[in-house]
């Protein structure tokens, strides 16, 4: 393997990565040779997830599948195991992709990187970035091919779906994290993660198939439309960002980072570290955390307004009751419970009318 600079805080691939790159690089050579026959042409699609730069560091995150974008969220896998087992998303790995972000009128920012063993790319890169910053802009992907022993080898044709990239920058005062299933989507976690519906699930599919909490995507247009900066953390796996996305577009939610998690890493792990970071550039903007009491929300919330580092800078931590879970203790006024969105609303308002 070729040493290189690590961009990402992910682990290093282990004996488990080398032996799936060889039998990677033994499916591609083989549907190389159907290509040239002109016996088959592979599809791909690479789909970014909207991402966040502050000053001291940038986020560029993207998955690549088997197939478009559109047999993706149809479940019309092309590899047979994934049409019986539909809820393993047919990733593919050790795809090169080069990202290209325009930070200002005269800078322009370029980097690669690769799925590897994971099926997905998450990059964190010290960028320094100007001191006037952009709103938003887009991220650029271009496939560079697969890296195998042999070298790179572009096999097929590539859909590409591109990206925002959300600015932090001083001209944003409110900042909401928020949490995703049981938080703005009727998810039931605590009943969906029961081994009976994890086996239903991985027959059939059950992504997108669920509701938004009522009311909850017009609070936060609400929200956005008065400048703040929406950031979904959820435990949601890289593997179903297209179906995540597509709920959030479908039910009418703001644009904002979206920070999946990698099967690898816990709930409290990914959700610490992403808060870790976003808290640390967040220096002159006032904080809401968001969740519910169906996963370990309040707790890592709670850890981490405990930090004294960065800890003041949250306004609150707004926790949902799920129906059928014990109700959580509070211990401070910061820590609120709620019902529905129109209480919610109540504890957001310094953000509304501000």
């Amino acid at each position: 393997m070729r040493t290189r600079v690590r961009l990402t805080d992910l682990p290093k691939m282990g004996w488990w990565g080398i032996t799936l790159r060889l039998i990677k690089t033994l499916e591609v050579l083989f549907f190389k040779i159907l290509q040239f026959l002109d016996l088959y042409r592979p599809q791909k699609s690479i789909i970014g997830i909207p991402s966040l730069a502050t000053r001291s560091s940038t986020s560029l995150q993207a998955v690549v599948y088997n197939g478009t974008q559109e047999e993706v969220l149809g479940f019309r896998a092309r590899r047979l195991v994934h049409r019986i087992l539909r809820g393993l998303p047919d990733l593919e790995y050790f795809e090169s992709i080069q990202f290209q972000v325009s930070v200002s009128q005269n800078a322009l920012r370029t980097i690669e990187g690769s799925t590897e063993d994971r099926g997905f790319i998450h990059l964190q890169l010290p960028w320094q970035l100007p001191y006037q910053l952009p709103t938003i802009a887009w991220s650029r992907m271009d496939p560079k091919g697969i890296d195998t022993p042999f070298g790179r080898i572009r096999l097929g044709d590539y859909e590409v779906i591109s990206s925002p990239v959300f600015f932090l920058h001083d001209g944003i005062h409110h900042i909401v994290v928020t949490d995703i299933d049981d938080t703005i989507k009727d998810s039931n976690v605590h009943e969906s993660t029961k081994l009976k519906e994890i086996v239903r699930g991985l027959f059939r599919g059950n992504y997108y198939r669920f509701d938004a909490i009522p009311g909850m995507a017009t609070l936060y247009q609400k929200l956005a439309a008065r400048g703040c900066l929406i950031v979904y953390l959820t435990s949601t796996p890289y593997q179903l960002a297209p179906f995540l996305m597509k709920f959030l577009r479908d039910s009418g939610f703001p644009d904002g980072p979206v920070f999946p998690r990698w099967m690898g890493y816990g709930r409290f792990g990914h959700k610490w570290r992403t808060l870790h970071r976003l808290l640390t550039n967040a220096e002159k903007q006032k904080v809401y955390l968001i969740g519910d009491s169906g996963e370990q929300d309040l707790q890592i919330y709670r850890r981490v307004t405990s930090t004294p580092s960065f800890g003041s800078r949250v306004e609150k931590i707004l926790i949902r009751h799920v129906p059928g879970t014990p109700l959580p203790r509070t211990l401070n006024d910061t820590e609120i419970l709620y019902k529905d969105a129109a209480e919610l609303e109540k504890f957001l308002a310094p953000v509304l009318v501000e």
